[in-house]
């Protein structure tokens, strides 16, 4: 990546010191990237995107440059790239989101507004599958967009982390009183109850999926 962040500093006739005030990362972190010592986090690109007028997509992939559009400033993608995650990487993203994303071997678009901490997760099982007929269902294979920084409250699908558990699961949060749980869609699965050592990761913003 850091070949193609020259290639567009150049074309721009923009410095280092663009990037850190745009970004907001330090010195040495810019330093890294423009000499190819480590790559962007996910907290960072689409802001560096930005600055280096153009998509996300291109920045990690490379190919044909791909603009973003404006006149006079680069603006933000209306489709933007997600990580797509598994269920242990999802559990774990607050210390992936702070190193580099060399784990992450696939991405998704999507419009969904987002914060650059967002990332997808696919739908495993049948337990957010609701009866047909009763509103929200999340089948099994379906992609959700999930929003770290939007705060969990009762009623919102989230991704949570169970105390002891490597693994994240992704369903209903239910606060009634002094009690919460993690409730299926799926009347066939039970409630699990939870408390404050069960580590809610993100809020489901969107659901993703292909028609058969």
């Amino acid at each position: 990546m850091s070949d193609r962040i020259c290639q567009r500093l150049k074309a721009l006739n923009l410095r280092s010191s663009n990037l850190i005030k745009a970004t907001g990362a330090s010195r040495g972190t810019v330093s890294q990237w423009v000499n190819g010592g480590t790559e962007p986090s996910a907290k960072y690109l689409s802001k560096l995107a930005n600055v280096l007028g153009v998509t996300e997509r291109w920045l990690t992939e490379g190919g044909l440059v791909e603009e973003s559009s404006g006149n006079s400033h680069p603006g933000p993608d209306i489709r933007r790239r997600v990580p797509l995650l598994s269920s242990v990487q999802a559990g774990n993203w607050k210390e992936m989101v702070e190193g580099n994303l060399d784990e992450v071997t696939e991405w998704i678009e999507t419009t969904a507004k987002v914060s650059p901490y967002a990332f997808s997760l696919r739908v495993t099982g049948d337990s957010m599958s609701s009866p047909p007929g009763s509103g929200l269902s999340l089948p099994d294979g379906s992609l959700v967009i999930v929003d770290p920084d939007i705060e969990p409250v009762s009623g919102k699908i989230v991704v949570a982390r169970l105390n002891g558990s490597s693994e994240s699961t992704i369903k209903k949060l239910v606060v009634d009183g002094p009690n919460m749980y993690l409730m299926p869609l799926n009347p066939a699965y039970r409630p699990i109850p939870i408390d404050a050592s069960c580590e809610i990761v993100g809020v489901c913003v969107r659901l993703e999926m292909n028609l058969p």
